[in-house]
């Protein structure tokens, strides 16, 4: 879990830096971003080695404070999965939002590649999709790591959804987000998979439908024996 004081002053800063970036006429110093941000100097370096890494760091804060966020929400231990799914959509878009403008300019450029932010969403999906609320068959299949990366993917397709949203308060993403919780939440909650591996395993056991007599199949089943010679 991030340090909150630590992440004010990181937060503080790169707000900073991105507003005198994008004003001009003053260049982007450790004294300059300090001053804007009222975060005393020789802090700085505590959390960043030079001015150049402010900029990417917008990025490597979304998730940190998407953890913060939900750790002060009261009562989201007993939230469902979809809400919980849906709380990390809505605090990720929103997040950016604050800065929406620079989102805009830099989400498809050396400046987002340089953030930790793929990683980052892959593992807050991850610890996501690990959520015992989801039968545990199931997490067999989200907790591989292709899973996770198509949802990745989504996510980052979701984001520039957003970017070029040009409707009222992006209602059109509001939209998407609303569908794409349902659908992922009934796909990874189903226990049709639970079912499935329970009927395959009592088939199994009771040779249901004969399968021990089958030559090649009876010999890998539990109690198989080998066919005899001919």
């Amino acid at each position: 879990m991030p340090d909150p004081d630590a992440f004010a002053e990181q937060k503080a800063l790169v707000e900073a830096a991105i507003h005198i970036d994008r004003g001009g006429g003053t260049s982007l110093t450790v004294e300059a971003v300090c001053q804007k941000a009222n975060v005393p100097a020789d802090r700085f370096y505590t959390h960043f080695d030079a001015p150049d890494d402010l900029r990417p760091a917008f990025y490597d804060l979304v998730v940190d404070q998407y953890r913060l966020l939900t750790a002060a929400t009261e009562g989201y231990d007993d939230f469902s999965f979809e809400e919980r799914l849906a709380s990390f959509y809505y605090i990720v878009l929103d997040t950016l939002g604050e800065q929406r403008a620079f989102v805009q300019e830099t989400f498809d450029s050396e400046v987002r590649a340089a953030s930790s932010l793929r990683a980052d969403l892959r593992a807050a999906l991850r610890t996501l999709f690990a959520d015992d609320r989801i039968p545990r068959t199931n997490q067999l299949v989200t907790g591989f790591w292709p899973v996770q990366a198509v949802l990745t993917e989504v996510t980052f397709a979701l984001i520039r959804h957003w970017i070029t949203d040009d409707t009222e308060n992006q209602a059109a993403t509001t939209a998407l987000v609303d569908k794409l919780v349902a659908f992922i939440a009934e796909l990874v909650t189903f226990r049709g998979v639970s079912t499935g591996v329970e009927l395959a395993w009592h088939v199994v056991q009771h040779d249901a439908l004969g399968l021990r007599r089958l030559p090649i199949v009876g010999r890998l089943l539990p109690g198989g024996t080998s066919p005899s010679p001919d």
